[in-house]
């Protein structure tokens, strides 16, 4: 009796071992920095407003990051587009890989250069400097100015 009992735990242990490790990891490991964060407020390095959040008719901007990844999108845009690259974050700075930058519709096919981003606030450089990171607040400077952004 005790051999059946113990060969059924050692059963029961093998596939769970089994089924634990071909389980991949998908949890986001961007801390705070990951989710979806909405642009409120963009001004240029001189004090002047570039970019308010707007009402209902206008477009907003979203930086949506999650592990390595960073999309920017604005929307209801002209088309449902957007862009695709990938980042790392060093030193309180987030750095764009800017030779992988890709447009959706183009996915794995065309890189753009990084002067295309500079409509989301994106310097040439490809590096913001991370001012401020709270769970439902963010702000990002750069060559291109002060962007202020809440999680959405």
């Amino acid at each position: 009796m005790k051999t059946k009992k113990h060969f059924l735990y050692c059963i029961v242990s093998l596939l769970f071992l089994a089924f634990y490790t071909s389980c991949e990891n998908k949890r986001d490991d961007s801390g705070t920095l990951g989710g979806m964060w909405q642009l409120l407020e963009w001004r240029a390095l001189d004090g002047s407003l570039v970019y308010s959040k707007p009402d209902n008719t206008n477009a907003t901007i979203y930086y949506k990051i999650r592990n390595n990844l960073l999309m920017l999108q604005e929307l209801p845009g002209e088309s449902e587009d957007y862009f695709l690259t990938y980042y790392r974050q060093a030193e309180g700075y987030i750095i764009i890989q800017s030779d992988k930058i890709y447009k959706d519709s183009e996915l794995d096919s065309v890189a753009h250069p990084i002067e295309e981003l500079k409509k989301y606030g994106i310097p040439n450089t490809g590096r913001l400097k991370i001012e401020e990171l709270k769970s439902d607040k963010m702000v990002l400077s750069g060559e291109e100015g002060i962007l202020r952004f809440r999680k959405y």
